[in-house]
């Protein structure tokens, strides 16, 4: 019994990791093909693949930045500071206000 649910577990995980790398595929796909790439702009899609992977990784930027292909461990690094500061400030500035 419980050596099945650690098996449906696995599976589970084993299906959004699939699910997450495929998409991080497409993204890859789509900025090879795009003019107008910007290595230090994060676009929408990245932000909620980086959030995603943030979810079954935690902090560790060297995960993340293989699931966002696009991106270095560094670059993602700098991403998780910013969007932890801008919450703060937001949370903040609506306490304040």
């Amino acid at each position: 019994m419980i050596q099945m649910n650690i098996l449906d577990a696995l599976k589970d995980n084993y299906l959004v990791l699939n699910q997450i790398h495929q998409y991080a595929h497409m993204i890859s796909r789509y900025q090879s093909t795009n003019s107008k790439k910007v290595k230090d702009k994060w676009s929408c899609e990245e932000d909620q693949l980086m959030e995603s992977a943030i979810s079954i990784f935690g902090t560790n930027c060297i995960a993340i930045s293989e699931v966002v292909s696009s991106k270095s461990a560094a670059q993602v690094y700098q991403r998780m500071r910013y969007l932890r500061e801008r919450r703060a400030r937001s949370q903040c500035g609506s306490k304040i206000l």
